[in-house]
């Protein structure tokens, strides 16, 4: 059936994938070792990284990683971290649309999202000898076995290459989940239709007072995938910032995570 929502229970269980990684990035913003709360009942298998600056090809920075379940070896996870003030990175794109070549045919994508994609590696935790040591992100579709059903997850920027990860995954043929929280658009509306053509089960969930998921305009040709999952911070007894719209413990926190972190974005005490 055409795009199935994620459950909310699932879509907090993947976000939080994606909360691991940005803990692991504050720990080691190279090559951070599994932390002591990785998802019960999963492995990580590889980190993925990316070049951050396209005009500094050498440096590299931790994007995400890579994990597969524990009873399930067909199940895997691809999480792909952002960054948590959604304005950052936002000033170093110029928002400008080029072919999407990995998927002939598909539209235009987001140039500076697409490169950043195209630098992004597999780094394999415990290589061995069926496996290169390192990989792209692209090539890595490649060597799935078949039968392999794949949810990829990001938030902010992370949701962008998320998008266009599984967009790639699921046009060759992978059983492929996406799930954003607070993706900007990533392409134009003959991108969105290419998406939306491979029957993929997505969901996006988007803070309706957040900035990012506004973002590029609909004007400069941008459009969203959808449907959208809405969501309100407004509601809740959170701090009215940029910042905190934007923050993935918000975006958990309003859709039912008790666990979520949210003491920087609490409302202090009346």
């Amino acid at each position: 059936m055409m795009d199935q929502p994620t459950s909310m229970a699932a879509a907090i269980a993947w976000g939080q994938f994606v909360e691991v990684a940005y803990q692991m990035y504050a720990s080691d913003k190279i090559n951070p070792p599994t932390p002591a709360n990785f998802p019960a009942g999963w492995e990580r298998v590889a980190n993925l990284t990316m070049t951050p600056r396209l005009e500094l090809i050498h440096e590299r920075e931790f994007a995400g990683f890579i994990a597969q379940s524990a009873t399930d070896p067909m199940q895997q996870i691809v999480a792909i971290r952002g960054t948590e003030s959604g304005m950052d990175w936002m000033s170093d794109f110029e928002f400008i649309l080029e072919t999407f070549h990995e998927v002939p045919g598909s539209g235009k994508t987001e140039q500076g999202f697409t490169n950043l994609y195209r630098s992004m590696l597999v780094e394999y935790a415990d290589p061995d000898s069926s496996k290169p040591l390192q990989q792209s992100l692209l090539a890595q579709i490649d060597t799935l076995p078949a039968g392999t059903k794949l949810v990829v997850t990001g938030h902010s920027l992370g949701s962008s290459l998320a998008t266009l990860h599984a967009f790639v995954a699921a046009s060759k043929g992978v059983q492929t989940e996406l799930v954003t929280f607070a993706s900007p658009r990533v392409g134009d509306k003959a991108f969105v239709e290419a998406f939306q053509a491979l029957n993929m089960n997505q969901t996006r969930v988007y803070n309706e007072p957040d900035i990012v998921p506004k973002m590029p305009i609909e004007l400069a040709g941008y459009r969203h995938i959808e449907p959208g999952l809405s969501i309100n911070s407004t509601l809740f007894p959170l701090k009215h910032s940029i910042t905190c719209y934007h923050a993935l413990s918000t975006y958990l926190y309003v859709m039912g995570d008790e666990q979520a972190d949210i003491c920087k974005c609490s409302k202090p005490s009346a």
